[in-house]
């Protein structure tokens, strides 16, 4: 299956296949972004808006916080999954700081796919969040349900 992303249509179950890859995307990360996230989550905690703050507790700068990283992962699959797909599970563990500076893409893949006892089409995929400074950031796993041509 082609790794191209229309997230308006829908996406069967059954034209994909285990190793398909999620294409993605990228997104740069400014001040205008860090105050977007901290006022639209408003997590308002010093660290995520504070570059001097952030140093002084230890960090190298100021890091966006788990409700950005939660959405950046939740629109990798959602884009992916298509207008009729659905995230069952989701999971993950922040390993690395994204950064003002930073250019953070998401990607990922598929690991399987099963019908389940409920008779629901499900795929299974790794997604993660990299940026080139660090490498892979924040490493997931994902369920996702998906409508079946077939019966």
């Amino acid at each position: 299956m082609s790794a191209e992303l229309d997230y308006k249509a829908v996406r069967y179950w059954d034209d994909v296949d285990v190793d398909d890859p999620l294409p993605g995307f990228s997104m740069p990360l400014d001040w205008t972004t860090m105050a977007l996230q901290v006022h639209g989550s408003q997590d308002w905690s010093r660290i995520h808006h504070d570059p001097d703050y952030a140093r002084d507790s230890g960090h190298d700068d100021i890091f966006y916080n788990t409700g950005w990283t939660a959405g950046m992962l939740g629109r990798a699959l959602t884009d992916w999954a298509g207008l009729e797909g659905w995230v069952c599970k989701l999971s993950f563990q922040m390993r690395g700081m994204n950064m003002n500076g930073d250019t953070v893409s998401s990607k990922g893949v598929v690991t399987d796919k099963y019908v389940d006892d409920d008779g629901q089409h499900l795929v299974a995929v790794d997604v993660w969040l990299e940026n080139e400074r660090v490498g892979k950031t924040t490493p997931a796993k994902a369920v996702i349900r998906l409508p079946a041509r077939t019966a």
